[in-house]
């Protein structure tokens, strides 16, 4: 394929969007709303339709068999959001179609590769010297059409650009950003995914959880590029939240996408006390108190245990995220001071919007 032709393809507004959002003060008529499944389906279908019109274009090739998926739960979307879910989706059926042909011309390539090398080192090369031309020819076609196939695949996204109504809401977002570094910087981060009471009648815990190291960090999902940082929440057992200076999307898998207002996705500080080895304490986290490993209902440490030994108490801070429409999420910060000043941060933030 001529590359003038791939380079002027791959400059069309067919493989990427884009959308201007500006951030500042909404109105009650833009609030709630969902994506029923038609329109859902119908995102499906033309981001698979794009996707090998794309294909289509840069190779002259037929059209794939559809993927089948089902989307089965409901979510909860701002009005003037639905655009945006819909591209979203539209964009991860199209790239999927696309890494799809990246793997399999991926894996053309290294065979053929495989096959030159084989043929180029051979003791009677001598003899293949036709055989190593064509192999030559159909190696530089395959890696042209690779490379056409990345570019197709690294330019299937959606550009978002912000523009803010004033300074105070361009300078509050960056003091979210600011607050979500050093949250991310603590030293643990859980996402506590069980709790039960503790049925041991002299352990100092009165109840059990369950926790799982997880990580926050600045970061977008693939199929979206802004101007401005967005940040990352995951979640251990569901979807990850990932936030952006207009709304948040919830994110499972392609077919399990929320993008959701900031007046719709609340989040509650509080501080945990919490028992914890020694060993296990963290050096952004405090401790305000001791207990025993066995012990009395008076404090006291039982005496029938040999064994027995102190435990730390320390304070960690909690964040529940929390949606009407049913998302319930808790985290435990190790430095509850950063998770506290992040929240203060969110609820500022989102009374602006």
């Amino acid at each position: 394929m001529d590359t003038a032709l791939q380079n002027d393809f791959l400059n069309q507004s067919l493989i990427s969007h884009q959308i201007v959002f500006t951030v500042g003060k909404r109105t009650e008529t833009d609030r709630v709303s969902s994506l029923d499944e038609s329109k859902f389906q119908e995102a499906k279908n033309k981001g698979r339709e794009l996707g090998n019109d794309i294909l289509k274009q840069l190779f002259d090739k037929v059209e794939y068999g559809k993927i089948e998926s089902h989307f089965n739960t409901e979510r909860l979307n701002s009005k003037n959001l639905n655009s945006v879910r819909e591209k979203i989706i539209n964009l991860y059926y199209q790239r999927e179609i696309i890494t799809d042909e990246v793997a399999k011309l991926s894996e053309k390539h290294k065979t053929l590769n495989g096959q030159y090398l084989k043929t180029k080192n051979s003791i009677f090369r001598f003899l293949y010297k036709k055989k190593l031309l064509r192999l030559t020819e159909e190696l530089e076609e395959s890696r042209t059409a690779l490379e056409a196939v990345k570019r197709a695949q690294t330019e299937s996204y959606l550009n978002i650009r912000y523009e803010f109504e004033t300074v105070e809401f361009k300078d509050k977002y960056s003091d979210l950003v600011s607050a979500f570094t050093s949250l991310k910087n603590s030293d643990k981060i859980w996402d506590m995914t069980y709790s039960e009471a503790n049925t041991d009648t002299k352990a100092a815990a009165q109840t059990s959880m369950h926790r799982n190291e997880v990580v926050f960090s600045i970061e977008s999902i693939p199929a979206i590029k802004t101007d401005e940082k967005s940040f990352y929440f995951e979640n251990y057992n569901g979807g990850d939240f990932y936030f952006y200076p207009s709304f948040i999307i919830y994110f499972k898998t392609k077919d399990d996408i929320a993008v959701l207002d900031y007046s719709d996705l609340q989040l509650h500080y509080s501080e945990a006390r919490f028992l914890e080895e020694s060993k296990n304490i963290q050096t952004d986290t405090e401790i305000v108190g001791e207990t025993w490993y066995r012990v009395n209902r008076d404090g006291s440490p039982d005496k029938r245990f040999v064994n027995n030994y102190k435990i730390p108490i320390v304070l960690y801070g909690s964040i529940h995220i929390k949606t009407e429409s049913g998302i319930n999420e808790l985290y435990y910060i190790s430095n509850f001071q950063n998770a506290k000043h992040f929240c203060e941060q969110y609820k500022l933030y989102q009374s602006m919007l």
